[in-house]
C-alpha cells in the first residue's frame, strides 16, 4: 500500500473520476472498559490482512455475491442521498479484505471503503461521523476500527462520549515500526459471535463491577498506553496481556472465562508456554494475537507452530489513515 496517496492528496484531480479506490488495514480489539454503554476500550490498527475496494461508473450497482447484502444496504444509503430510490451505478470491486467475524473488524474496515469510495466517485459530501453512522452503519459499540481507519495506531477510545454519538478518541499511540504481532485461530469449529447473536449476548450482560471498571482504567492509564509511547516493549506487552485477560472476564458469564471457548483458551495457554509476552483474543476471537519484539523473534516462534492453528496474519501497526487514489 506504499504507493497508494492519502485522500488530502488525489491524483488526478475530481472533476473526471472514473474510479476511486480505497485501502485499509485491519483492526485487533484489545478488549472494552465495560459491558454496557458507553462501553469504551483499546485497540491498533494492522497492516494485514488488509481491505481494498475499488468504485467505478458502470450501468448497473454490482458487487461481490460474498458482500452482497451489506454492499447493497450501503449503496442504497448512498443513493438516498441524492434523492433517488435506485442503487447507484457503479461497479464495487472488492481487491483484498480479512476474515470475517474473527476478531479482524474486518466488517468495519470494509463497509468504511466501500461508503467513501462511492461517495467520492460521486463526489457527494461527507464528513467522517456521517460516513461511519449514517452510510456504513458502524459504531454501535466500538469506535476502535472507525477512528483506526481515520487516523491508524493504537487507539485509546474513550468511555465518555461528547454530542457526536461516537465515543472520542481518549489517546492515539504510534507502535514502534519493528514491533510485529503475529494473528492466530484455531481450526476447529468455533462459534462466531456476530449479528444478532451479538446483540443478544450484550443484552444479557450486566454492567462491570466497580473494581474491575477501575482496574482496567488504570492498566490502560498507567501501563499500556505510556508503555507504548515510551517503545518500552516489555511493559507494553506484559500490560497488554493482563488487560486483554481482565477485560475478557467482563464477558466470562458467556465466554466460559476470560476467552471465547476452550480452543481460544488452549491456543493462549499454549503461547504463552512458549514464553510469548503480549498474548490475547481479539474481540469476540477466535483471532488470537501475540505480539514481538520484531520480526524474527516471531519466526522462531512459528517454526514450531502445532498442527491445528492456522496463521492468520504476521505483521506490524498499521500508523497511517486509509489510502486513497482518484482516477
Amino acid at each position: 500500500m506504499s504507493d497508494m496517496q492519502q485522500s488530502d492528496s488525489i491524483a488526478g484531480g475530481e472533476h473526471d473520476l472514473t474510479r476511486v479506490t480505497i485501502s485499509t488495514g485491519a483492526r485487533l480489539h484489545f478488549g472494552l472498559l465495560d459491558s454496557v454503554e458507553p462501553f469504551g476500550g483499546i485497540g491498533v490498527m494492522i497492516r494485514d490482512p488488509g481491505t481494498t475496494v475499488s468504485a467505478s461508473f458502470n450501468d448497473v450497482f454490482t458487487c461481490p455475491d460474498q458482500h452482497l447484502e451489506r454492499l447493497c444496504e450501503i449503496a442504497r444509503s448512498v443513493s438516498n442521498s441524492l434523492g433517488n430510490d435506485d442503487l447507484p451505478p457503479i461497479r464495487l470491486e472488492v481487491r483484498s479484505d480479512a476474515q470475517s467475524h474473527c476478531g479482524l473488524g474486518s466488517g468495519t474496515q470494509l463497509s468504511l471503503a466501500a461508503a467513501e469510495a462511492m461517495l467520492r466517485l460521486l463526489r457527494l459530501p461527507y464528513d467522517e461521523l456521517d460516513l461511519a453512522i449514517s452510510h456504513a452503519n458502524r459504531g454501535k459499540r466500538s469506535a476502535v476500527g472507525i477512528h483506526g481507519y481515520y487516523n491508524g495506531g493504537m487507539i485509546f477510545e474513550s468511555n465518555h462520549p461528547d454530542d457526536n454519538l461516537l465515543n472520542p478518541i481518549q489517546e492515539r499511540v504510534t507502535l514502534p515500526s519493528h514491533w510485529h504481532v503475529a494473528v492466530f485461530k484455531p481450526l476447529m469449529e468455533i462459534g462466531q459471535v456476530f449479528g444478532l447473536a451479538e446483540v443478544e449476548k450484550f443484552a444479557t450482560l450486566p454492567p462491570a463491577p466497580e473494581k474491575l471498571r477501575e482496574s482496567l482504567q488504570q492498566i490502560a492509564r498507567r501501563q499500556l498506553v505510556p508503555a507504548a509511547r515510551r517503545g518500552d516493549f516489555q511493559e507494553f506487552s506484559q500490560a497488554l496481556q493482563v488487560y486483554n485477560c481482565t477485560s475478557g472476564r467482563l464477558f466470562e458469564s458467556i465466554q466460559g472465562g476470560p476467552y471465547n471457548g476452550a480452543d481460544v483458551t488452549a491456543l493462549i495457554n499454549w503461547l504463552i508456554r512458549q514464553g510469548v509476552m503480549g498474548v490475547g483474543q481479539s474481540s469476540w476471537g477466535p483471532g488470537v494475537f501475540a505480539w514481538f519484539e520484531s520480526e524474527s523473534h516471531a519466526r522462531r516462534l512459528l517454526r514450531n507452530l502445532p498442527e491445528g492453528i492456522e496463521l492468520m496474519a504476521l505483521t506490524s501497526a498499521f500508523d497511517q489513515p486509509r489510502m486513497m487514489t482518484c482516477q
